[in-house]
C-alpha cells in the first residue's frame, strides 16, 4: 500500500480541508499550518479568509484570541459574514446603528442570503430621513429591538440546521 501525500493533493482541496479544520477548531488549525508548508502557505492567501465560512464557527472560550484574530482577518479580506456579524455586534452590542446597519447591507448587497434577511427585517422596523435614524414605529423601544435580535439569531439556527 502507498503512503499518502498531502503535497500530492490540489490546491483547492487543501483549502477545503484546511478551511474545514478553522471552523471546527482555530486550536487545530494553528497545528495544521505547522505541520504542513502547504497547508501554511494555503493560510497566508487573502483568499482563504475571504471564503472562510464563518457562521460554523466553533468559537471556543479559551481562544478567544485567536477568534479575534482569525474574524478580523476575515473581516479584513472581505468576508461576506464577517462583514455582517461586524455590524450585527455594532447594530445590536453597541448600538452604533448607522455603523452595524450599513455593513449587514453591504453583506446582503454582495450575496450574502441571511445579512438580506436581517436588512429586511430592519427595513420593516426603521426608516432613515434627513434627520437621521428614525422609528417607522412610535412604541419601537430597545425591547423590541432585542426581540427582534432573538428572532433573527433563531432563524440563523434554524438555517444552518437546514430548515
Amino acid at each position: 500500500m502507498s503512503k499518502f501525500n498531502l503535497a500530492s493533493l490540489p490546491s483547492s482541496l487543501l483549502h477545503k480541508i484546511l478551511s474545514k479544520v478553522a471552523t471546527s477548531h482555530l486550536r487545530d488549525f494553528g497545528s495544521a499550518r505547522v505541520a504542513f508548508s502547504g497547508f501554511n502557505q494555503i493560510s497566508r492567501e487573502e483568499y482563504f479568509y475571504r471564503s472562510a465560512d464563518l457562521l460554523n464557527l466553533n468559537d471556543w472560550i479559551d481562544e478567544a484570541n485567536a477568534l479575534r484574530t482569525f474574524r478580523l482577518r476575515c473581516y479584513q479580506a472581505g468576508n461576506l459574514e464577517a462583514i455582517y456579524m461586524r455590524g450585527m455586534y455594532e447594530f445590536f452590542v453597541l448600538h452604533l446603528l448607522d455603523e452595524g446597519r450599513g455593513k449587514i447591507h453591504l453583506a446582503g448587497e454582495r450575496g450574502l442570503m441571511l445579512a438580506k434577511y436581517v436588512d429586511g427585517m430592519l427595513n420593516l422596523a426603521f426608516s432613515v430621513d434627513d434627520r437621521g435614524f428614525v422609528h417607522n414605529y412610535p412604541n419601537f423601544s430597545r425591547e423590541f429591538v432585542d426581540r427582534m435580535n432573538y428572532m433573527i439569531r433563531d432563524f440563523s439556527i434554524l438555517r444552518l440546521l437546514g430548515f
